[in-house]
Formats: C-alpha cells, structure tokens, sequence
C-alpha cells in the first residue's frame, strides 16, 4: 500500500503472519523457563542439604567440645568456629535462592535451620 503525505510517499509494508514460528518461540521460551525453575529448586534442594549438613557437624563438635580440654579444646573451636561460619554463609545462600524462587519472606527459617551459637 502506497500513502503520500506532502511531498513524501510512503510505503506500507505488511509481514506475513508467523504465528507457526511464534508458537514454537513461545514454546521454546516456555521450556526455558521450566527448565531454570527445575535448576533453581535443585539448588535450593542441595543449598538446604548442605547447610542441615553443617548443622548438624556444629552439634557433634559442640558437644566434643564440651569433652574435651587444653591444645585439644581450642582445636575442636577453631572447627566449631570455621564450621558455623560456613552454615551462616550456606544460610544466606538458602535465603538468596529462595528469593530467586519468589519466597521474599524468611521469617520461619531459624525454625528449621537454626544455626547453633558457639559458647
């Protein structure tokens, strides 16, 4: 279709309808986006494993803590230490994956991942 305005002539052009093609975009664009939420949830999946993991090592070497005494006391702190270090960073890991997932509430968290106080 030819329109001229002034002095200019302009041509409109029409496409042809791809709605095949945009279907299979929208498709593929779809898959995408499940397959990036089943990679989020399994991060989420190995972050909480991990840090239930060093939870629970922060329990074991709290009470051999306790059993112990001297050179070999201030060992079994340092780990204690350098474990609960590593379960408060897999703790932000797991708040910042949940976020990734839509969850912007943490509120209930330290009810099922409590990461001990060293004493």
């Amino acid at each position: 279709m030819n329109l001229e305005v002034g002095r200019w002539k302009l041509v409109v052009v029409r496409r042809q309808n791809r709605s095949v093609k945009g279907d299979q975009s929208r498709e593929s664009h779809k898959q995408l986006l499940r397959e990036l939420n089943e990679e989020r949830v399994a991060a989420l999946r190995r972050i909480s494993g991990t840090l239930e993991s060093l939870i629970g090592q922060l329990h074991a070497s709290r009470e051999r803590m306790r059993q112990v005494s001297g050179p070999e006391r201030e060992r079994e702190f340092a780990a204690l230490r350098e474990l609960r270090a590593r379960a408060l960073k897999y703790r932000w890991y797991l708040e910042v994956q949940r976020e990734a997932l839509g969850f912007l509430r943490h509120d209930g968290l330290d009810e099922f991942y409590k990461v001990p106080v060293i004493e």
